[in-house]
């Protein structure tokens, strides 16, 4: 996990954390607001954001069609992509919901082994229940959910509130379940 320094001596790691995701989100208000008065797409800048994130990590696991795991810092981080939910994989010996292998394929093939760009949401929790990190993940400029919903491999999920590019999700579930892709055809 990345460190931040204190903005203060007394100020906790945690603290200094939530106090940059509140910098960051103002930011992008901020640039938001200046690109509307501009003239310009607010989606366009959105979606060049990933462009601006940190290096890529690697993918070094598919958990199923909505989770991987991460090499970080020599670690191994698990990562719920935010705005998608595949069919559960069952764990306990129980069958699997329909499509969920298939799912867990359609993420493998276009992730495993491959760099990809992991977005903080800053309308959304860090971690979820679980302790997994929440991120966009973005591969080659592109968003692995929104790929993900469009072959019918998982349908758009809204947790708690609306997070960034919820729109692109829906329209991708909407055409793939018109085209009766994926788990839309088979389930």
């Amino acid at each position: 996990m990345k460190s931040y320094r204190p903005l203060c001596a007394s100020q906790s790691p945690d603290a200094a954390r939530t106090t940059l995701r509140r910098r960051i989100g103002a930011a992008a208000a901020l640039l938001a607001a200046a690109g509307t008065l501009a003239g310009c797409d607010v989606i366009q800048l959105a979606q060049s954001a990933p462009e601006a994130a940190p290096a890529g990590v690697a993918v070094v696991a598919v958990v199923d069609g909505d989770t991987i795991d991460v090499r970080v810092n020599g670690g191994t981080e698990r990562v719920r992509l935010i705005g998608l939910d595949s069919p559960e994989i069952a764990r306990d010996g129980s069958p699997d919901e329909c499509y969920a292998q298939e799912a867990r394929d359609v993420l493998d093939e276009l992730l495993y082994g491959r760099d990809v760009q992991l977005v903080a949401d800053p309308t959304q929790a860090d971690r979820d229940a679980y302790g997994r990190l929440l991120r966009h993940v973005f591969i080659d400029g592109r968003s692995a959910a929104v790929e993900v919903i469009a072959a019918g491999a998982a349908h758009e999920y809204t947790y708690d509130a609306a997070y960034e590019h919820q729109a692109e999700h829906i329209a991708a579930q909407e055409e793939a379940e018109a085209a009766s892709r994926g788990l839309w055809g088979a389930c």
